[in-house]
């Protein structure tokens, strides 16, 4: 099979995920000693790639010949193959209906650079297990699953990788804590994908373990026999869990009821029971030995007696001891969805919980979902996040910008001035000069009064947003600051910034130098701009070309406000989080 590319540049990212498949498969014939059992396992797995690669083809692409082989065959291969004008695939194999036809296929340059960013991502996610712990075929199916799920731009998906196993590499740090919900036992395709997805978090250093079991709220009366069903169930739950992560090549241990991890005392004598503590010492070694913990929502009293515990408690007991990084309720329909159909990304804690609880569309059982949540934020590190959304879509939701699901995630309140007088200015002082690398000239803070018209500042002078007035630029408010500082990077705090700044201000302009790496971020949220050789000045809410042409003017001749005005910005210019 071959595909003959366009060249649009839209199609970049669809031709990515065809290559890098390409240069999987290629990778995965590099042995020379496999068996005969092992080349038909190849054989049936070059098929299944080449039928991936088909059926997610851009419709711009054209399938000039597909190969089906009608036995397993010894002989067939797969290649990849570069050359000057670009990159062809070719599949050949003695029991083919039809040939493959070489053509060249021609690249603009800046998407050569771009394969060549692949290229280089590919060659780290395939040395990511130096120490060979992983065999070559489970990294294979790693990265064909890693681009089916996440489908995006692999330098993006390489940095939150990254990201996340520096930020969960020491021995003591819990990456993620995952709840299960009972529904996705009854799916076996979904409890697969999910096992596969969790073996890949597993396999590339991010530790996690598995809580499950069923939802026993307080306002129902469950009679002992059904609540001993109910512990028979869960526990044959643990062990399909713990069969498919072991099928998707991470190791997992369960931990079944009388594991001393769950202590509990019961309700009323009966065998429903409450969390009175967590033994966090077995679910540690677990984790240390390389294996995925799976937790049953079953606890001991200290009788010896086991009760059945309400999963959601035993996540919260559980997520508060281990303080993860991410704790991930999985469920079998995904994050919050509003009354057009669609998935609210983010929710900041506390400063939307108000809005939020006031939409027609908030069901009575989101209700319940986000009074849970933010009581188990409470509970966590300032960093951690809660989200909701469906067992297959992980790694879209850790790998990309945009997630698949509802992040919830604790962040300041931000704070509206007028004036300086509430504003601590030392405090104001150190966030620009961290944030942009630079010190501000010595009349900034003087001046700053006679034309301020807001300052927004998080509560705890991590962000903020100064708009002024400027009487030579017009009736148009100028955005003279916006920074946040590296420690809320990854908060929502950015977006959060601007949604306030953005429904008070109906128009605004600023500028930007054009090395500043956060450009792209302005160009998402402006309506127009204009680029000199050293300036990008953007706007939204102006429609008349005269105005942005004597607000451009203005912008470019501005004088810099800080004192290495003609330096390169700081790699931290503006940090922003652009989850």
């Amino acid at each position: 099979m071959q595909i003959l590319g366009t060249k649009s540049a839209g199609c970049w990212h669809r031709r990515m995920r065809c290559l890098l498949l390409c240069a999987t498969e290629s990778n995965s014939q590099s042995g020379n000693g496999s068996s005969s059992a092992g080349l038909r396992n190849q054989h049936y797995s070059q098929l299944a790639r080449l039928e991936a690669v088909k059926n997610t083809c851009h419709p711009q692409y054209k399938v000039v010949a597909t190969t089906r082989c009608h036995q397993p065959c010894r002989t067939c291969a797969s290649t990849t193959e570069s050359a000057s004008k670009g990159f062809q695939w070719l599949y050949r194999g003695s029991h083919t209906e039809s040939l493959v036809k070489k053509v060249p296929i021609n690249f603009p340059s800046q998407q050569k650079e771009y394969m060549l960013q692949c290229q280089r991502w590919l060659s780290d996610f395939l040395q990511m297990k130096g120490n060979g712990s992983a065999s070559q075929g489970f990294i294979n199916q790693d990265l064909r699953r890693f681009l089916e799920e996440v489908g995006t731009d692999p330098k993006e998906a390489r940095y939150w990788l990254k990201q996340f196993q520096r930020l969960g590499s020491a021995p003591s740090n819990t990456f993620a804590v995952v709840q299960v919900h009972q529904e996705i036992f009854r799916q076996p395709q979904l409890l697969e994908a999910l096992s596969s997805n969790l073996a890949f978090l597993h396999r590339n250093d991010m530790k996690l373990l598995v809580i499950h079991g069923s939802q026993l709220p307080d306002h129902v009366t469950y009679t002992n026999e059904e609540l001993q069903a109910n512990r028979q169930q869960v526990t044959t739950e643990t062990m399909v869990m713990v069969n498919f992560l072991e099928s998707s090549g991470a190791r997992a241990h369960p931990m079944f009821s009388g594991s001393s991890v769950l202590k509990a005392e019961s309700v009323d004598g009966t065998l429903k029971g409450e969390v009175s503590c967590v033994n966090k010492e077995p679910l540690e070694w677990c984790m240390s030995s390389g294996h995925i913990p799976v937790v049953s929502a079953i606890g001991e009293t200290a009788s010896s007696q086991l009760v059945s515990i309400d999963t959601d408690q035993a996540t919260a007991a559980i997520a508060k001891t281990m303080q993860p990084l991410k704790t991930l309720l999985l469920n079998t329909s995904g994050g919050l969805v509003d009354d057009k159909k669609k998935t609210i990304g983010q929710v900041h804690v506390p400063t939307d919980i108000e809005k939020l609880v006031k939409k027609p569309w908030f069901a009575p059982k989101y209700g319940q979902q986000v009074e849970f949540v933010v009581n188990l934020l409470a509970g966590l590190p300032p960093l951690s996040s809660v989200v909701v959304t469906s067992a297959n879509s992980i790694l879209a939701e850790l790998f990309t910008h945009h997630g698949s699901g509802t992040m919830f995630k604790n962040t300041e309140r931000i704070l509206k001035f007028d004036s300086l007088k509430k504003v601590d200015l030392d405090r104001l002082n150190s966030l620009l000069t961290r944030s942009f690398g630079r010190v501000l000239h010595g009349d900034y803070m003087s001046e700053l009064p006679k034309k301020l018209h807001t300052i927004y500042l998080s509560e705890g002078y991590n962000a903020v947003a100064i708009i002024t007035n400027e009487k030579e630029a017009g009736e148009v408010p100028y955005l003279d600051k916006f920074s946040i500082s590296q420690k809320s990077q990854g908060e929502g705090t950015s977006d959060m910034l601007w949604d306030v700044m953005r429904s008070d201000f109906p128009s605004l302009f600023w500028r930007s130098r054009n090395a500043n790496k956060i450009n792209p971020w302005y160009f998402k949220r402006c309506e127009g701009s204009w680029t000199n050789s050293e300036w990008t000045v953007f706007w939204y809410g102006i429609s008349d070309p005269q105005v942005s042409y004597k607000l451009v003017d203005w912008a470019v001749k501005k004088k810099p406000s800080f004192l290495t005005a003609h330096e390169k910005e700081f790699e931290s210019t503006h940090m922003l989080d652009l989850i």
